[in-house]
């Protein structure tokens, strides 16, 4: 009986555990509700802090470059309406400040690089569509 007991209470606590981790992944992915979710496929060689480099998706795309001391993040061809989120990560997948950006036409925004980021996430959201890009980024020295 006792044995019986200790299974139960060990599987009570790994179905707790992974209902908590995978809550966490959930708010991490930061995904708009009900949204039917796109990951954009990004260059291969993507170095935007060297050279400009694109992620795309069906219809559109969007790329990412070095303009001056600042990040240029340009759409191409984006749906009307669409809303765009941006946030850094750190190597580890810490999530760090919001990047501050500004708009510079319809599509296309500037954006000030922060110090150890490690890669920039770009979400585009319309109604029930989302696009997620991930752009590598290595610190700035």
């Amino acid at each position: 009986m006792k044995t019986t007991n200790r299974y139960l209470l060990f599987y009570a606590i790994l179905g707790v555990g992974l209902a908590l981790s995978w809550s966490q992944v959930g708010k991490r992915a930061q995904l708009a509700p009900n949204a039917n979710l796109h990951i954009m496929s990004v260059d291969a060689d993507c170095q935007p802090l060297q050279l400009p480099c694109a992620a795309y998706a069906t219809d559109f795309a969007l790329v990412l470059g070095p303009q001056g001391g600042s990040l240029r993040l340009l759409g191409e061809k984006l749906p009307a309406g669409v809303e765009l989120h941006l946030q850094h990560f750190d190597h580890s997948a810490h999530e760090l400040e919001a990047p501050q950006f500004r708009t510079v036409d319809t599509a296309e925004w500037l954006l000030e690089p922060v110090v150890l980021s490690g890669r920039l996430r770009a979400s585009l959201v319309l109604e029930d569509q989302q696009w997620i890009a991930e752009f590598p980024l290595t610190a700035y020295q």
